[in-house]
């Protein structure tokens, strides 16, 4: 054997190797992908778009599972670099890399999402808390303009909550039954209401929290996918693609006062476009 065989033999195995190892890589990614999807749909399930508490349930998973099928799509794409001659393997890549483009875009959409969400849900526990207290407030008068026991205890029956039942007969007269009862009820009250206020004040608190956390984590995955998406092989990826507009916003602000150059070359010939030089 000499010594050309026994590279090009090497060559051979090592090319194998690598395209069995980009094999592995995919279907790996294919289902971990899948195992997302499987989740996601389970979590879904059932859909309920315009409600508020849906919508943060699901806005919790996307955030916290973000990493998976970001994982997924990184594997597949590693795949098809490592086996550019596989037409499946790439083929399967573009799709992916193309949806990896609009999930990206996506993630960013869920940060006002989760700030609709959020402001729902805080308003509607405060509409809900007001209500109780309102509705407690309001049985505490009916309680004290009851003129009979039958009266006192349809007034009774209105205080929101867990109550205990009134005796069949009251041991005292009825007058100091009912005073005792409208203060009782009347104190409770206004001890709810104290309590509502300082669990808001921290339930914002917490919510501003995760608010932040949940639109950090939002960004990274914004990046992340953004990274790997693409239109087509002979585009940049959307993360590329804005960093040169961002650069070229700066370049303006340095040519400024330098406009008498303007049409000497075509502004076409400067464009990036398909990563490929003009003929």
């Amino acid at each position: 054997m000499t010594p050309t065989t026994s590279v090009r033999n090497s060559r051979d195995s090592s090319r194998e190797l690598q395209a069995e190892f980009a094999t592995v890589l995919h279907w790996v990614g294919v289902a971990i992908l899948a195992y997302f999807l499987v989740e996601l749909a389970f979590q879904a399930w059932p859909v309920a778009l315009l409600q508020p508490a849906w919508l943060d349930v699901m806005i919790g998973f996307l955030v916290s599972r973000g990493i998976t099928p970001l994982t997924g799509v990184l594997l597949v794409a590693a795949a098809a670099v490592l086996n550019p001659q596989s037409k499946p393997l790439t083929n399967r890549a573009e799709l992916l890399r193309r949806l990896a483009s609009w999930v990206a875009l996506g993630y960013l959409l869920l940060i006002p999402v989760q700030m609709y969400s959020g402001a729902k849900l805080l308003q509607t526990r405060t509409q809900q808390s007001t209500q109780l207290i309102g509705q407690a407030s309001r049985a505490v008068e009916a309680i004290r303009n009851a003129n009979t026991p039958a009266e006192l205890r349809r007034a009774y029956a209105q205080v929101p909550g867990d109550k205990a039942p009134l005796p069949e007969s009251f041991p005292q007269p009825f007058p100091v039954i009912r005073e005792r009862l409208a203060e009782a009820i009347s104190a409770n009250t206004k001890r709810a209401e104290y309590e509502f206020g300082n669990n808001m004040s921290s339930v914002w608190q917490r919510s501003l929290g995760l608010a932040f956390g949940n639109t950090l984590r939002m960004l990274i995955l914004f990046l992340g996918f953004a990274a790997i998406g693409r239109r087509s092989p002979y585009h940049a990826t959307l993360l590329q693609s804005l960093m040169v507009r961002r650069q070229g916003r700066v370049g303006k602000g340095h040519l400024q006062g330098r406009r008498h150059f303007d049409g000497v070359i075509d502004k076409e010939w400067m464009e990036i476009e398909n990563d490929q030089p003009r003929s």
